[in-house]
């Protein structure tokens, strides 16, 4: 089953690995599935005789009901997420490469907050699939996987254009924006504006950077641009989502 299909009833809990160099471990009939991140460091898995690498580029889907050996290349900082599918996802472990670390370990810290809270279980599943929609292997079986690798490289340039995409995607532009719309359910303009006010938000719930840089990082071309499409997708100012989201503070 591929992971975008996957069904899932809960998350169990959270926690981060903090290894040694050299260090090794076995797990043995493992009971949840797992969504292994990489901080920093590199870490080994050993499934049936076949080594599999995760680093910071990387995500690992660990397969329940069963055994591996874990050896860490280099010290380093590993988040996992134990969830529950109703059906089955994988029976060996899984690698797949994403371009957006940050905003998923961003991700991985709301759900390790949000889980001290029973209250809060539905939003925990919520941003879950948000994550498994970011990082689903889908796309790399695509005309448009190529684009979509782009804007998660250049969503923080104000000139990302339809123009540079298709040309990652080797086809005419018009094809590129039919066939992108009839892929993802929006136009290219309004993937990479949601991706950017997604970006946004994560920056405004994590800290006290001001508007005006979180404005630049998520590539809009001007503050003001910023605070109009912020408040058009979400209702909010920006300073008034930061207001109410302060609890996601790690």
């Amino acid at each position: 089953m591929k992971l975008y299909q996957a069904v899932i009833s809960d998350i169990k809990d959270t926690m981060t690995v903090n290894s040694k160099h050299g260090q090794k471990s076995e797990i043995k009939d493992r009971e949840t599935y797992g969504l292994s991140l990489c901080i920093n460091g590199q870490v080994t898995y050993t499934h049936n005789g076949v080594d599999y690498t995760l680093t910071k580029d990387r995500v690992a889907i660990l397969p329940m009901n069963q055994s591996y050996s874990i050896k860490f290349e280099n010290e380093g900082a590993f988040p996992v997420i134990n969830f529950v599918s109703q059906s089955p996802i994988c029976d060996t472990i899984k690698i797949i490469k994403i371009h957006n670390c940050d905003i998923l370990i961003s991700k991985y810290r709301e759900i390790q907050k949000l889980l001290e809270y029973d209250s809060f279980r539905a939003k925990v599943l919520s941003i879950f699939y948000d994550m498994i929609h970011d990082i689903s292997d889908e796309k790399e079986f695509t005309e448009i996987g190529p684009a979509i690798n782009a804007i998660y490289d250049n969503y923080h340039k104000a000139d990302l254009t339809n123009e540079f995409l298709a040309k990652e995607c080797n086809i005419s532009e018009v094809y590129f924006r039919r066939l992108f719309k009839q892929r993802c359910g929006v136009t290219p303009k309004q993937y990479i504006i949601n991706l950017r006010i997604k970006k946004a938000k994560q920056l405004l719930s994590e800290g006290q950077k001001k508007i005006w840089a979180i404005s630049e990082d998520c590539g809009f071309s001007s503050s003001y641009h910023f605070c109009r499409s912020f408040k058009q997708h979400t209702g909010l100012t920006p300073q008034e989502y930061r207001e109410q989201n302060k609890y996601l503070k790690i």
